[in-house]
Formats: structure tokens, C-alpha cells, sequence
């Protein structure tokens, strides 16, 4: 589902379901977030750069077996706060949540043939994620890409700002790694300050910004102690909490 390999300091993070085209199902967005707590946690991984398999990043929701909650833990910066620079390498397509994906992340590089599409206007979906996209894309052209759901090819996106670099097709990868190789260059303790320093300015969509409060207070909400304090209330006796 999630192949995961180091080249000297740069974690290589490909999803690897491609009779699928690389949609995410439990297993994928597990395995991202996984990646990402190993990315934080490793002081010799300096950088990380996610690619798809078979040619194509991804699909984005596995509509047969979808993600549910785990889909939010998946996305870089989000779940896991982390100061290192995450890379995609974009070939053939990057659809709904891999377009997501695609704007929370440091970087994109794509070939010339790939596209971005974010299809939840036409099926009459929207989970919110990509409602902070104005912290990152041209208002307006965000806006009409997003309303229309129309997919928009790789130089659009980047005359937006989604993408940084266009490459032939079959070199997104390869130019990907070749970045993360320079920026490991430089000191990755000021590589990894320049990152807080320009996400914190980054104004978050309501999604991205309530992310952690949600979480730590649906947490709450479920915890064993939230079960013990309602029963001794009922009880009318001490309650006995855990910390679980």
C-alpha cells in the first residue's frame, strides 16, 4: 500500500496501489500517517518526498473502500506538525483527496502532462480541506477551478501557485529528489525554521485551523475517563479516572 525507502537523508514515500491508481483506502492513509511521525521523529531524515506508482499519484478516495477519519491524518502539515520539507512528485493525475494533498504539501513537482482535479462541486460533496486554498493559490483561480470542478493541466497550476516546477513526463521523481539533494545541502536546522517561520504566516482555511481542537476535543468526547465521569454521575459517586 505505502512503500517507504531512504536515500541518504530524504524519506521516498510511494503509494503503491496502482490497479487502483493509487486511491486511498485504511491502509494508504494509515501508512502516510506513519510516514509522517517517522519523518518528525527521525533526526537523520531532513526531508521527504511522496510519489505514486504506475505512472500516476493518485485518485484520490477509494470509494469502495474509503478512508473514512483516517483521511485527515494522512495529509502533511496537518495531523502531524512537522518542520521538514515534503515534495510531490505529480505524474498523470491527482484527483479529491490527492489533490488536497497535493496543496498542504511544501512543494510540487509535475510532469507536463499531469493534472489536478477537485470533482466534489459536481458530486455534491464537500469535506472543507480545500476551503483554505486561498492561503495558497490566486483567489480567483482557485475559486473557478474548485467551482467548476474541471480539472486544470499541470503549467495552469502552476501560473496559481500549486505547482513550482513542470517537467517532461516520467521526470517529476527524479527532479523531486533532486531537490530534496539541495536543500539537504544547506543546514537543516535553518532549512527546518525557514519552513515553521513560512507556514505559521500561511492563513488557514476552517478546517485546517479547528483540526486540532476537534480532534483533542472529539478525544475527549471518547475517552474512557468521558464514560467514567458520566457513570459516577449517574452513580453519585467519586469518579475514578484514568487518563485513558
Amino acid at each position: 500500500m505505502i512503500q517507504l525507502e531512504v536515500r541518504d537523508h530524504t524519506l521516498v514515500v510511494t503509494l503503491d496501489r496502482p490497479a487502483v491508481r493509487n486511491a486511498w483506502n485504511p491502509e494508504v492513509a494509515q501508512g502516510l500517517h506513519d510516514a509522517w511521525r517517522r519523518l518528525e521523529a527521525d533526526p537523520e531524515l531532513w526531508c521527504c518526498v511522496v510519489t505514486g506508482n504506475g505512472g500516476f499519484f493518485s485518485s484520490g478516495m477509494d470509494l469502495k473502500h474509503p478512508p473514512m477519519d483516517l483521511g485527515t491524518l494522512a495529509m502533511p502539515n496537518l495531523s502531524v506538525p512537522c518542520d521538514k520539507p515534503i515534495i510531490c512528485a505529480v505524474e498523470g493525475g491527482a484527483i479529491g483527496y490527492a489533490a488536497v494533498f497535493c496543496l498542504l504539501a511544501d512543494m510540487v513537482v509535475s510532469g507536463e502532462s499531469a493534472y489536478f482535479l477537485y470533482p466534489e462541486a459536481k458530486l455534491g460533496l464537500f469535506q472543507g480541506m480545500m476551503g483554505g486554498f486561498p492561503g495558497r493559490l490566486q483567489y480567483k483561480a482557485g475559486l473557478q477551478w474548485l467551482m467548476t470542478g474541471e480539472p486544470m493541466v499541470a503549467h495552469r497550476a502552476r501560473e496559481i501557485g500549486l505547482v513550482n516546477e513542470v517537467v517532461e513526463d516520467g521526470e517529476a521523481t527524479a527532479r523531486a529528489l533532486h531537490l530534496a539533494e539541495l536543500i539537504n545541502r544547506n543546514a537543516p536546522l535553518v532549512v527546518q525554521a525557514m519552513k515553521a517561520f513560512a507556514l505559521s504566516t500561511v492563513p488557514k482555511g476552517p478546517m485546517e485551523a479547528n483540526y486540532r481542537t476537534n480532534r483533542l476535543l472529539a478525544r475527549i468526547a471518547s475517552s474512557d475517563d468521558g464514560k467514567e465521569g458520566i457513570a459516577s454521575f449517574r452513580e453519585k459517586r467519586p469518579a475514578k479516572f484514568s487518563g485513558r
